[in-house]
């Protein structure tokens, strides 16, 4: 049984209004690292969610084919992302979409502050279709080489670590990770993008959480993926829960 799991280092992000905490625990909990994001300011991260996603520098280095194939997708998607971060910025404007694209993101920065994590463009402006569950909603690339496939649940009154758990190892089963490829190849270094096809990545399972003792959250949510993602292809779990 893990010990409940208490608090580490912090990262403040005032460009974000968010704080990233790291979690520990005395208990050896192998592949699985958890850290909290807990956000302070919804105004603050809702204009730079709009930023983030109307940044397309990373199609800088793609080939003509490639950007031409993605241009549009992105233009679309992103003007409608933006109208939604443009009409939430006090925490009771918050909504499911607002909520879930929120989760995805502040968990990459989350990723990127405590373990160094490169952040891919969120796969909802490179999917076909603004709004469909083709499969992962987020991507990193940690300094092992490992593509992390993150799937990201948000509820106003819930805490759904389970169904992000849940349907990261249900995506895996059904190879989804593996139809990313062709997307992935583009964004990702070539060293990451060998170890996706020799069946080595991570995964990352983001929730919100709403309750007064986030610990005890994320201490169950340790034992669900110690559980459900211990495939010996999966090489790192990362766990994030997002309060507001």
């Amino acid at each position: 049984m893990t010990d409940k799991p208490r608090y580490g280092s912090q990262h403040s992000d005032a460009d974000w209004g968010c704080d990233y905490f790291e979690i520990e625990t005395d208990t050896p909990i192998g592949k699985i690292k958890v850290c909290h994001v807990v956000v302070n300011d919804i105004n603050i991260i809702s204009r730079a969610l709009a930023k983030k996603v109307l940044d397309t520098s990373w199609m800088a280095n793609l080939d003509l084919g490639s950007k031409r194939a993605y241009d549009r997708t992105v233009q679309e998607t992103a003007s409608a992302l933006v109208e939604i971060f443009e009409s939430t910025t006090t925490p009771s404007d918050v909504g499911s979409e607002f909520g879930e694209v929120m989760v995805s993101i502040g968990s990459t920065k989350a990723l990127e502050k405590i373990f160094n994590h490169v952040i891919l463009p969120i796969a909802e402006l490179w999917k076909p279709q603004i709004k469909q569950n083709e499969g992962f909603d987020f991507h990193t690339v940690c300094s092992d080489m490992y593509i992390n496939f993150g799937e990201a649940k948000y509820s106003g009154s819930a805490n759904p670590h389970g169904n992000a758990i849940n349907q990261s190892k249900g995506f895996i089963d059904d190879e989804k990770h593996l139809r990313d490829y062709v997307h992935l190849r583009e964004l990702a270094l070539d060293a990451a993008v060998e170890n996706l096809n020799n069946d080595s990545f991570g995964i990352v399972a983001s929730f919100s959480i709403n309750t007064s003792d986030p610990l005890e959250v994320l201490k169950n949510a340790i034992k669900s993926a110690q559980d459900k993602l211990s495939s010996d292809s999966i090489k790192a779990v990362y766990l994030v829960g997002v309060s507001k």
